[in-house]
C-alpha cells in the first residue's frame, strides 16, 4: 500500500472518531438538558426547575449565569442593601409583581436577600439556628432564584402585612412560589419561613399553588 493511501485512510478514521465523540457529547447534552449546559447534574433539575435541598446539592463552585444588581436596576421596592443580586429572569418578574401590587395600593416591599455564594451560605448557616437555615450548597438563595421579602413597617412579623396577603393571592401569577409553607418542615426540611419566594415561572407557580402543594411534593420528590 502507497504511504499516501495509508494516510488517507488515517485521517479517515480519525475523522469517523471525531464524528462519533461529538454525536455522543449530543446525545449526552439532549439527556441531560439544563442541567448539562450549566453544569449542574441532571438529576437536580425536573424538567426545566432546579431542585435545591439537602438530597440535591449545589456544588462549592456552582455561580448561575446573568445575575444582575438590583441596586443598579429600576425597581419599585426598597433594598435592605446595594449588592443583593438575581438571574435578570428572576428579577425581572419580580419588579412587574411589585409593581402590580403598587397598583394595587400595596407598597412598602423591603427586600433584604437575594443570590448567595456557597462561601456565605456557610456562614450563615453557622450563625443560625436548626431549621432556620439551609447548609451551604442546600441553599435556593446560591440559585439567584430566590429571595427574602418583608414589609418596612413589619418589625419581623411579616405574615401579618398587607404586603404578605397580597404576596399570598398574587405571587404566583409572576411564577413565583412561598418555598417552605406551614405545616410542611418534614417534607422541606425547613421551618415555616412567609418571607422566602422562589422563581419557577408562572404555569408551575400556579400549579403548586392551587394543589397546596411544597416543590419536592410537585416534583415527586417527597
Amino acid at each position: 500500500m502507497r504511504r499516501a493511501d495509508r494516510h488517507r485512510r488515517k485521517r479517515v478514521s480519525k475523522g469517523k472518531v471525531i464524528l462519533a465523540c461529538v454525536a455522543l457529547l449530543a446525545l449526552l447534552g439532549a439527556s441531560f438538558g439544563a442541567g448539562w449546559y450549566f453544569g449542574v447534574e441532571s438529576t437536580r433539575y425536573k424538567g426545566e426547575i432546579l431542585l435545591v435541598n439537602e438530597q440535591n446539592p449545589l456544588p462549592e463552585d456552582y455561580v448561575p449565569e446573568g445575575l444582575v444588581n438590583l441596586y443598579e436596576m429600576r425597581h419599585s421596592f426598597r433594598l435592605a442593601r446595594s449588592d443583593i443580586y438575581l438571574t435578570r429572569e428572576t428579577y425581572e418578574a419580580m419588579e412587574r409583581m411589585f409593581a402590580a401590587a403598587e397598583d394595587d395600593g400595596v407598597n412598602g416591599f423591603y427586600v433584604t436577600s437575594g443570590y448567595r455564594s456557597y462561601e456565605r451560605q456557610a456562614e450563615v448557616y453557622a450563625e443560625s439556628e436548626p431549621g432556620y437555615a439551609q447548609a451551604p450548597g442546600c441553599s435556593e438563595h446560591q440559585t439567584g432564584l430566590a429571595f427574602d421579602v418583608t414589609a418596612e413597617s413589619s418589625n419581623d412579623q411579616f405574615e401579618g402585612t398587607e404586603q404578605y396577603a397580597w404576596l399570598r393571592e398574587h405571587a404566583h401569577e409572576y411564577g413565583f412560589i412561598q418555598r417552605y409553607p406551614a405545616n410542611k418542615a418534614d417534607i422541606t426540611g425547613i421551618s415555616y419561613e412567609p418571607w422566602h419566594y422562589r422563581y419557577v415561572g408562572v404555569e408551575a407557580a400556579t400549579r403548586i399553588r392551587e394543589a397546596d402543594l411544597t416543590l419536592e411534593e410537585f416534583l415527586g420528590e417527597a
